[in-house]
């Protein structure tokens, strides 16, 4: 084992947070234990407690690496969304941001679901609930910094484009159109794009 108590660099939450994103993927929520998190990611048990304080808070750090790629950034600090407000057009700047939230929910999908199928368990339904809340502010932010920018329906309302964002951004449509019924993850980004450019863009 590496180490003993906090870890001392990223390097090593991003180990921890890697090692539980698989193996709570294959082997599920409940059977997944700590030990077998800090023997993937080759640090103590207390690493991990120290760390990130219960599973439910391993969870959330798998979920977090999982819909970053291993960039446990916010979406809404990336440099992408950041330079948002700087772009052109609104066309150009929805084709650049569906592509990134798109990418994200492909990403983020598997561990979603491990935490969907768990939410029997209180700890892990209030981490659910914070997802949504999070996601829900994400795109509620994504569409007022879109709004903002030349060629936008001057009548389209945040709130409702925030919405269309919210549902179908989601692993709630990606699960039964890409999963379930088969689409391409062209097909689904595509749909996910016409459909925001119909809410975003001035005919």
């Amino acid at each position: 084992m590496r180490g003993r108590g906090r870890p001392r660099d990223e390097q090593a939450r991003r180990r921890i947070a890697a090692a539980a994103c698989t193996l709570f993927v294959n082997e599920g929520y409940v059977a997944t234990t700590i030990t077998n998190i800090a023997s993937q990611a080759d640090v103590s048990v207390q690493t991990i407690y120290s760390a990130y304080t219960s599973k439910v808070g391993v969870l959330k750090a798998a979920h977090d690496f999982a819909i970053g790629g291993g960039d446990v950034r916010p979406l809404l600090d990336r440099e992408w969304a950041r330079n948002i407000e700087q772009m052109p057009s609104v066309e150009e700047a929805w084709r650049m941001a569906s592509s990134h939230v798109a990418e994200a929910t492909e990403k983020v999908s598997s561990i979603y679901f491990v935490i969907q199928s768990a939410a029997a368990d209180p700890d892990v339904a209030l981490l659910l609930k914070e997802l949504h809340e999070q996601r829900s502010r994400f795109s509620l932010t994504l569409a007022e910094r879109l709004l903002k920018l030349p060629g936008a329906r001057a009548e389209a309302h945040p709130q409702r484009v925030a919405d269309l964002l919210y549902a179908c951004a989601s692993v709630a449509s990606f699960g039964p159109l890409v999963i379930e019924c088969g689409w391409s993850l062209d097909e689904w980004r595509t749909w996910f794009f016409t459909l925001g450019s119909r809410e975003l863009i001035a005919s």
